[in-house]
């Protein structure tokens, strides 16, 4: 009998791994083209994708086909997912996709068997950011993987009971691991429908996924599946296939393999989303509604596999966006690094967009907690390299109190040094030594400061003592915006870091004498 299979995004049991992974579906039938696989008709709208085919072939078979056309292996041993259209010039984006699947939805050996008789991980070379140095990365290789024959779920290996025709499908499969990664089955297996626990095997087409590393060189490398929120099939479709040929002319923050190095689940979230709005002309919609990230990571209660350590859910819609763009532009860069072996590795170059990203993702103030960043005396002197990033990140604040508070610190700090510029020319003295001991002291003095008085009367005093009393133009400009500011007890903690971002954030060109007009 001919079978068709309909799934519609307007099904109230879906949840969004169910729309994630039936945007994965769309997504691999427009990228067959006219060339699906034999025997299957395939049709995709903005609302749902169908899937049918005819009484030659047996619901197993007519599966086969349809994931045989969809899960492949490349030359290279790489996962390859059809409906990605990653050009395989990509070398680098495919390692880093290859490393984070099998991280994540492919994290047991049993999913993902290596190639027989090959023992030793796989190498593949990456330029490095100066475009000049070539560093060996290495991977496992995989003969096969789970998806290509629905392992685990029992789709394929149904036998048909009496009364059933040949190949038919089974009521109801199991959702193992590896459909969803972190899945807990406890005492019973997960199971669904079986067109249901087919259509989730495309959750892995349809995610994103990130390495999560921090900084420090020695720590192990998590993971990152961020699953968007799928509101319109064609489009997604659409931006899916122009983020996959976007050229150098548009380069994305997802792409290569150091655009999926991130240090946290909140920065691969605003990262894909950014990349979404690039090709936002593509289509009249972005054809999603938000996403949600998970980090995954080895925890404490088990030793064996990762799990879900975090989850966020962020909305296309994020106040100060702009900031963490002007972040992961400028200073969001990751470094490629070798360990002992010669092995390449990657770490983030800043924790400023991590720290902006979590923020904004958990509905906080962009600049909350910058202090953790400068309050060792270390890791503010680190932090001054990244000036000229902080300086642009500024430039993209929206709220007009924040632009007000650093406009008048950078102005009085820029009088300030004018004065010392005066001193070091007049006593033949280091003007670098004066602003460096002053930077110091301003930054003890702004972390000591614990009520909203005491940080709002030092930078009143820093701000009067740069005009010897009067008061500075943005101060006048501003006077009713920044007293409420000031001295709302609120604001404390925002004024303390928006202070301690000021001070590092300033990018002058020097000292400028103290006589100038404005």
């Amino acid at each position: 009998m001919a079978r068709e299979m309909i799934y519609r995004l307007t099904d109230p049991g879906y949840t969004i791994y169910h729309r994630a992974a039936l945007g994965g579906l769309a997504a691999t039938v427009e990228a067959w083209g006219k060339k699906g696989p034999e025997g299957i008709r395939a049709s995709v709208t903005s609302g749902e994708v169908r899937l049918g085919w005819g009484d030659e072939l047996t619901d197993q078979e007519a599966l086969r086909r349809i994931l045989d056309a969809s899960f492949r292996v490349t030359d290279d041993k790489m996962i390859e997912l059809v409906g990605h259209r990653i050009p395989p010039s990509e070398i680098g984006l495919r390692l880093a996709i290859h490393n984070g699947l099998c991280a994540t939805f492919l994290q047991h050996n049993k999913m993902r068997p290596s190639v027989p008789g090959e023992k030793d991980a796989r190498r593949v070379s990456l330029r490095s950011a100066d475009g000049e140095t070539l560093i060996p990365f290495t991977y496992k290789g995989v003969a096969s993987y789970a998806h290509q024959k629905a392992q685990g779920t029992g789709l394929l290996e149904y036998k048909p009971k009496k009364g059933e025709p040949l190949g038919a499908l089974p009521r109801t499969a199991t959702i193992p691991q590896s459909v969803v990664p972190g899945a807990m089955t406890g005492v019973a297996a997960l199971e669904a429908r079986a067109e249901e626990v087919f259509l989730l095997l495309y959750l892995m087409v349809g995610s994103v996924v990130f390495l999560l590393r921090n900084r420090a060189a020695d720590a192990r490398m998590q993971s990152c599946v961020v699953v968007p929120d799928v509101g319109d099939l064609r489009a997604f479709s659409k931006v899916m296939q122009a983020l996959a040929t976007l050229g150098n002319d548009a380069p994305r923050l997802t792409s290569g393999y150091l655009g999926r190095i991130v240090g946290g689940a909140e920065e691969a979230a605003l990262r894909f989303l950014l990349d979404w709005k690039v090709t936002e002309g593509v289509v009249e919609h972005p054809g999603i509604a938000g996403c949600l990230a998970v980090a995954m990571g080895k925890v404490a209660w088990d030793k064996n596999q990762v799990n879900r350590t975090s989850s966020v859910r962020v909305g296309l819609e994020i106040p100060e966006l702009g900031v963490f763009q002007a972040a992961v532009t400028h200073l969001g860069k990751p470094r490629m690094l070798k360990n002992q072996k010669g092995e390449g590795f990657a770490v983030p170059q800043s924790p400023v967009p991590e720290l902006v990203a979590a923020n904004l993702g958990a509905g906080r103030r962009w600049v909350a907690h910058f202090r953790a960043l400068v309050e060792k005396k270390q890791d503010y002197e680190r932090m001054r390299f990244a000036q000229g990033g902080l300086n642009k990140m500024k430039d993209a604040i929206e709220d007009e109190d924040e632009r007000a508070v650093i406009a008048a610190f950078h102005e009085a700090w820029n009088r300030v040094m004018g004065a010392f510029g005066e001193r070091a020319r007049r006593d033949n003295a280091s003007f670098e030594r004066m602003t460096e001991v002053e930077r110091e002291r301003m930054r003890n003095a702004i972390l000591r400061a614990k009520t909203a008085d005491a940080l709002a009367g030092w930078f009143l005093r820093f701000c009067a003592d740069s005009t010897k009393g009067a008061a500075l133009p943005t101060i006048k400009t501003n006077a009713e915006r920044l007293r409420k500011f000031l001295f709302d007890p609120r604001n404390t903690d925002r004024l303390q870091n928006l202070l301690l971002f000021a001070l590092v954030s300033y990018a002058g060109e020097g000292p400028k004498k103290t006589d100038e007009k404005g």
